[in-house]
């Protein structure tokens, strides 16, 4: 001991990895890939009892549009009912949410990106894309909002105003840029799911066209839009999904999108709530096809897809419609086929099932929030109708029909035999997304005509 206390002449302070501030994280590349890994996480769970897709593009965004809709009014949780009927405040508890977590999003971000040497540039790349995304969804959602590119107080945030759309669109492509030139085109492996260069680009062509729309209107939007669409156009084709179910199966995540929000079931609150609320009953008993897990309880809002759009895609036989609704759901497990059991035990209702996990047999789920499938915000077909739409815009309907109809063929109908219109865009983005929170965004930024039809 003696030896060992006289040979040692310089103090050793050594922090708890616990009790780490932020002056004494963001050091190496194991506390960045942890800082940047919090940065996802406040688009899932989160430590809350639903994700952030769940809350925000299918109750907050979905809910609004003419997709889906609540058959009853429920007697709790009737924030989804005030956003549907446009009667939000500013108490409105899933707003607040929705809110609140895009900054926390970007707070996390900007301390990364304070924090850190440059020369971690992934890591600064995969920030500044997951922070152009959350102001993307502010500005879309709440209009101008304050910029915030470094860490701030409480009180400087309680003080910041508001700064014009132009200046928020300009720091978002700016990110996205960034994104963009310093990532690879995907990751695989144990980095499947973070983002790369083609999502970076992918997301910039939308905001692109975004900006094109209501209420900008930027005169140059679409030709942007295309050029930065037409980089990756090729690259995207190899993960375009040969068959439309391929993309919400849970055998085969990361294969067939651009970008996704990762869920996992197994009761560790990485999983989704999205199922939870594309059902139409409580508690015990079955609440949806039986091939689909039911031996927990569900939260039971009766929400339905559009019967008009649902007749729409049967009369052209789209195979996507068989992925995306289920006709209705047995009450009880212990049914027959026959036509009395169909009487006494099929509830007929028009039920979202894209993110359902398609396998009765699947005892990881332990809860209702903790279904496995990733949810997607970017995948190839973005990028085909994305860049199909700035074509269009740009005088060239004839070079947009290749990118429609890859969409339509393997939907299984009719490929168009002439020049798209944006009737056709926009019809083929509905059917294409239907429930993935993009309809309320199309008719807003389409414009009022298009929006109170």
């Amino acid at each position: 001991m003696a030896f060992f206390l006289m040979g040692c002449s310089d103090a050793i302070n050594i922090f708890p990895v616990e009790n780490n501030t932020t002056d004494q994280f963001y050091k190496d590349e194991f506390e960045l890939k942890q800082a940047i890994m919090g940065v996802y996480a406040r688009l899932g769970r989160n430590g809350t009892n639903t994700d952030f897709p769940t809350d925000y593009y299918l109750l907050s965004s979905e809910g609004r549009s003419d997709n889906w809709y609540s058959a009853n009014i429920p007697n709790a949780q009737r924030d989804q009912s005030d956003l549907r009927y446009f009667q939000v405040t500013d108490v409105t508890s899933l707003n607040q949410t929705n809110y609140s977590r895009l900054y926390q999003l970007i707070k996390d971000a900007n301390y990364l990106l304070k924090n850190s040497s440059e020369e971690y540039s992934r890591f600064h790349a995969e920030a500044r894309f997951l922070r152009a995304l959350a102001y993307f969804e502010l500005v879309r959602g709440y209009g101008e909002q304050p910029i915030i590119d470094h860490p701030i107080t409480n009180a400087e945030a309680k003080g910041a105003s508001r700064q014009p759309l132009t200046d928020a669109y300009s720091f978002i492509i700016a990110d996205l840029e960034f994104a963009a030139n310093n990532l690879e085109d995907f990751y695989e492996g144990e980095d499947a799911g973070r983002v790369g260069s083609i999502a970076a680009k992918c997301l910039l062509g939308q905001v692109y066209t975004t900006m094109a729309g209501y209420p900008l209107k930027e005169d140059k939007a679409y030709e942007k839009a295309e050029l930065v669409l037409k980089e990756i156009i090729n690259v995207v084709e190899d993960r375009f999904a040969p068959n439309y179910a391929d993309i919400f199966d849970v055998s085969k995540e990361n294969k067939y999108d651009l970008f996704s929000v990762q869920f996992a079931s197994g009761g560790q609150s990485l999983g989704s709530s999205m199922a939870a609320y594309v059902t139409t009953s409580a508690g015990s008993s079955t609440c949806f096809p039986e091939w689909a897990y039911v031996g927990y309880s569900q939260q039971g809002q009766d929400f339905r897809v559009d019967s008009l759009l649902i007749k729409q895609m049967k009369n052209e036989n789209d195979l996507r419609l068989e992925t995306s609704v289920a006709p209705g759901f047995w009450s009880t497990v212990e049914h027959g086929y026959t036509a009395k059991d169909s009487s006494d035990y099929f509830v007929e209702r028009d039920i979202l099932i894209k993110f359902l996990t398609k396998d009765n047999t699947n005892n990881t789920i332990k809860g209702w929030n903790d279904y496995p499938l990733n949810y997607p915000i970017l995948r190839p077909a973005d990028a085909y109708l994305l860049y199909a739409e700035a074509l269009i815009n740009n005088g060239k309907a004839s070079e947009a029909r290749k990118w429609i109809n890859e969409i339509r063929k393997r939907a299984g109908i009719n490929l168009l035999t002439k020049n798209p219109t944006m009737d056709d865009i926009i019809y083929e983005r509905r059917c294409e997304f239907l429930g993935e929170g993009k309809r309320y965004f199309d008719l807003v930024r389409m414009g009022e005509s298009t929006f109170v039809k």
